[in-house]
């Protein structure tokens, strides 16, 4: 029993001793004009009870669901979407706010925001900043928090702008729901890139799959399609297969493969807007595949059909 114990501690020790290589630390910001005087948008987050309109960590609360206020005191708890609360400490009237932003679902994390209106020619400049930490036995994954948390100043900062500018927002997200898909073949060729540059480098080289499809007397024009088989958020690295669906089997040339994927169900969003917020769009997928308590399928990579310039579906495939 007493080597039992000796390993236990040793254990708990080495845990320790690992997660304290870890500080902990998250810093998120994020930074957008929005066509309005530095009063409007100073008021409008300000007042907690019109955080209804825009909170980014209410996206995926049912209708009729959401935070209620209490004094200086904003506070969501919403089965499987996320606990939180955002608590007013100083405010600069039409130039800054301080506040306290605590979560404990879906992670826990403690820290201060900072908001910073700067007047702009015919707006305002909004900047938004978290500053905190992660629970201790977190430590490890704080970076995927401030990714995370980055993702969502930035979704919350779109969806403000929309509100107070009184209009649609920049992009739509559709959440269609789970869905199956049929069995589909497509000629694909590798890319490894910066995430940051992907919009801008996915349209020529699926122009590059339709030349050499064509050159080769083979149909070029099918739906534009990327199978994304890694994703390193740390480096901003992305590994994908750029390519075009085939109707039926071919003979390609030697700088393509030909995949096969087969019929599987899958979560479908639909993203209708400019190709550098596609990356919003796969982390609100993601959030709701969460949300709804789906398990992704590991066999099968997530994916995306490109239907026009600004229409694109987003598919994670999830487990039978």
């Amino acid at each position: 029993m007493s080597a039992f114990f000796f390993v236990l501690a040793f254990l708990i020790v080495a845990l320790f001793v690992y997660m304290g290589r870890y500080s902990g630390r998250v810093l998120a910001k994020h930074s957008r004009f929005i066509a309005v005087p530095p009063e409007a948008a100073y008021e409008r987050v300000a007042d907690l009870a019109q955080w209804q309109a825009w909170n980014p960590w209410l996206e995926h609360a049912p209708a009729g669901t959401g935070a209620e206020v209490d004094g200086t005191t904003l506070a969501w708890d919403v089965a499987h979407v996320g606990r939180g609360r955002v608590r007013q400490l100083a405010q600069t009237p039409s130039r800054a706010l301080r506040q306290r932003l605590d979560f404990d679902l879906p992670f826990a994390c403690k820290g201060r925001s900072d908001w910073r209106f700067e007047p702009a020619p015919g707006g305002t400049q909004v900047s938004w900043r978290f500053k905190g930490r992660v629970a201790f036995t977190l430590r490890a994954f704080a970076k995927t928090v401030q990714g995370a948390t980055s993702l969502d100043l930035r979704f919350g900062l779109d969806r403000l702008a929309a509100v107070l500018e009184n209009r649609a927002p920049d992009y739509t997200l559709d959440y269609a729901g789970l869905q199956d898909q049929p069995a589909r073949l497509s000629a694909q060729a590798p890319y490894r890139g910066p995430l940051d540059t992907l919009a801008a480098e996915l349209p020529p080289r699926i122009a590059d799959v339709r030349a050499r499809l064509a050159a080769a007397g083979l149909p070029g024009e099918g739906t534009a399609v990327v199978h994304y088989l890694k994703t390193q958020l740390k480096l901003r690295i992305v590994d994908c297969r750029v390519g075009v669906e085939l109707p039926s089997d071919a003979a390609l040339p030697t700088e393509l493969t030909l995949h096969e994927q087969p019929a599987h169900p899958a979560y479908l969003l639909r993203f209708d807007g400019p190709a550098e917020q596609l990356e919003m769009a796969w982390y609100q997928a993601m959030q709701r595949l969460r949300v709804e308590q789906r398990q992704p399928d590991p066999r099968l990579p997530p994916y995306a059909r490109y239907l026009g310039p600004r229409s694109v579906e987003l598919y994670l495939p999830t487990r039978p």
